[in-house]
C-alpha cells in the first residue's frame, strides 16, 4: 500500500514538473514574439500624406513623402497642385532699359524632390533638392517702351529648380507639418519667373505606417 502511495505522489510531481516547463517555454516563446514585433514594428517607413500651400506647390496642392529605407536620414516627396499668378523680369528698371517682360499663368505643377531630415526626437531639420514641372497656361507681355509691346498666348510646359529649407514634425504616426523656406529658380523661357524667388512653405497631413 505503502509503495503505491509513493507511486502516485512521484507520478503526479513529475506531471506537475512537466507542466510548468511547459508554461515557462509558452512565455518565453510568447516574450520572444512580442520583441520581434516591437523591433519589426520600429523599421517600418513612414508615410506622410498632407496639403500644401506654396514652397515646391507653387500653388495649393496634395503630397506624398517617405523615406527610401526604413529609418533612412534621406526620402523623397511628390505631387500635385494647383498654381494662378503674375511674374515680371525687374519692374521699373527692366521697363527703363526696355527690356519688361510679364506673364500671367495659371495651371497644374507637379513638385518632385529628394530630401534630407536630421534628429533624433520628432522635431526635425529638413533639407530639400528638386525640380517642379508645371503645365500651364501662359500669357506673355514684351513691352518694348511703354506705347509699344507684344503679347504671346498658350499652354506651355514649364519647369523650375527648387531648394527647401525647414522644420519638419516627423512622428512615427499621427499629426504631420511642415514649415519653412523655398528658393524657386527660373527662367522666363521655360518657367513663370525670371531668377531668385523666396516662397514661404506651410504642408499639414498625417503619417501612416
Amino acid at each position: 500500500m505503502l509503495n503505491r502511495i509513493v507511486f502516485i505522489l512521484m507520478l503526479l510531481l513529475t506531471i506537475n514538473s512537466m507542466s510548468a516547463d511547459e508554461n515557462v517555454v509558452s512565455t518565453s516563446t510568447n516574450s520572444s514574439d512580442s520583441i520581434i514585433n516591437q523591433e519589426s514594428s520600429s523599421y517600418l517607413i513612414s508615410r506622410n500624406l498632407f496639403v500644401e500651400f506654396g514652397g515646391p506647390s507653387f500653388g495649393v496642392g496634395i503630397g506624398y513623402d517617405q523615406r527610401f529605407r526604413p529609418n533612412s536620414v534621406f526620402g523623397f516627396r511628390t505631387g500635385i497642385s494647383f498654381t494662378n499668378g503674375t511674374c515680371d523680369n525687374g519692374g521699373w528698371w527692366g521697363a527703363y532699359d526696355g527690356y519688361y517682360n510679364e506673364i500671367d499663368f495659371t495651371g497644374v505643377t507637379l513638385p518632385l524632390e529628394a530630401n534630407a531630415i536630421m534628429g533624433k526626437r520628432a522635431s526635425k531639420f529638413e533639407l530639400g533638392v528638386g525640380a517642379t514641372p508645371c503645365i500651364l497656361k501662359r500669357t506673355e507681355t514684351n513691352f518694348i517702351n511703354w506705347s509699344h509691346y507684344t503679347v504671346e498666348s498658350g499652354v506651355k510646359l514649364n519647369i523650375f529648380g527648387t531648394l527647401n529649407i525647414g522644420y519638419r514634425l516627423q512622428r512615427k504616426s499621427g499629426f504631420f507639418l511642415r514649415t519653412g523656406i523655398t528658393f524657386i529658380i527660373g527662367d522666363l523661357k521655360c518657367s513663370p519667373l525670371d531668377g531668385l524667388l523666396l516662397i514661404p512653405n506651410l504642408s499639414l497631413g498625417y503619417t501612416i505606417r
